[in-house]
């Protein structure tokens, strides 16, 4: 097994109708993604490693990579290293040159001229290493904010009219004629954090970027909180990633403050907590490759 290009994972699962987990890793915690490879090893998924770039800061940006090229063959596990959010095409550059299988490059903030340049940059750098892009239309905000723009949108306003959170479909047929990424996310409602309430996925904003977006591949994000039934249509709408990062960091640090209050015996030896950490998470990721239907594909 090995690190693979990100985006021939995510083309594969487009095919044959499931989902890759891609799960954010807190730019490369050891325990994380030992847990999350295990935990594919044992399920007999493809999964996707990500590094958002603020949390690359911390380790760096080549730590990931390095990690998830030594953890790969210790696990038997068959992966993706992938940039999230990356916020220049220098920074994207730089993650393709540090080992990174697949790059996403997000101006989904900027006018949709600005995206389509940008996003081309990173095209023209890393095709010719082998490395795939993901990009993104409907800029996504946080839970909270996402919920109100939802309700605006449900009460009658167009997708993308008064509301910059939500893709606008006629952008989608404008940017993939001009740019051919392996993968799109898009917004439809989903956001990142916890979501106050249920979330209003938009399904039938999904359906008709569907039917504009051809064989790309589309992206969820913010998927932590969205009720099971919907990540499942999603994924028949030609969602072939789901990104979770919420739910993982969240309980990674419960199983943390757990260990520390008397949940394990460490006798004072930290990578005793650590060891209990990662147990306890792999039972958190597990479900995740069954509810993607990645589960038993290799």
């Amino acid at each position: 097994m090995a690190v693979v290009n990100g985006g021939e994972l995510v083309r594969e699962a487009f095919r044959n109708g499931y989902a890759v987990p891609a799960i954010n890793t807190q730019g490369g915690a050891y325990e994380i993604v030992r847990a999350i490879l295990e935990a594919a090893a044992e399920e007999r998924s493809p999964i996707l490693l990500m590094a958002y770039e603020t949390n690359t800061t911390y380790y760096g940006l080549g730590w990931l990579p390095f990690l998830a090229q030594r953890l790969s063959a210790e696990t038997g596990s068959t992966l993706g290293v992938h940039l999230d959010h990356g916020r220049s095409v220098e920074t994207a550059i730089a993650a393709v040159d540090a080992g990174y299988t697949s790059v996403m490059i997000d101006y989904s903030a900027q006018p949709l001229g600005e995206n389509i340049s940008a996003t081309n940059q990173v095209i023209a750098y890393a095709r010719s290493r082998g490395v795939a892009v993901e990009a993104e239309l409907g800029e996504l905000g946080r839970a909270a904010v996402r919920n109100a723009s939802v309700a605006e949108a449900a009460s009658g306003g167009e997708p993308g009219e008064g509301n910059e959170h939500l893709v606008r479909p006629g952008d989608v047929k404008q940017f993939l004629d001009a740019c051919s990424v392996d993968m799109l996310a898009i917004g439809i409602g989903n956001a990142h954090g916890f979501y106050e309430g249920e979330p209003g996925i938009r399904l039938d904003l999904l359906r008709e970027v569907r039917s504009l977006s051809g064989d790309t591949p589309l992206v969820l994000h913010g998927s932590t909180g969205i009720p099971d039934p919907v990540v499942r249509n999603c994924i028949e709408g030609g969602m072939a990633k789901i990104n979770f990062g919420t739910l993982i960091r969240t309980r990674a640090l419960q199983h943390l403050s757990g260990a520390l209050d008397g949940g394990c015996e460490h006798g004072g030896h930290l990578w005793r907590v650590n060891q209990h950490v990662c147990a306890k998470l792999k039972e958190d990721v597990r479900p995740l490759f069954r509810l993607c239907g990645s589960a038993g594909r290799l």
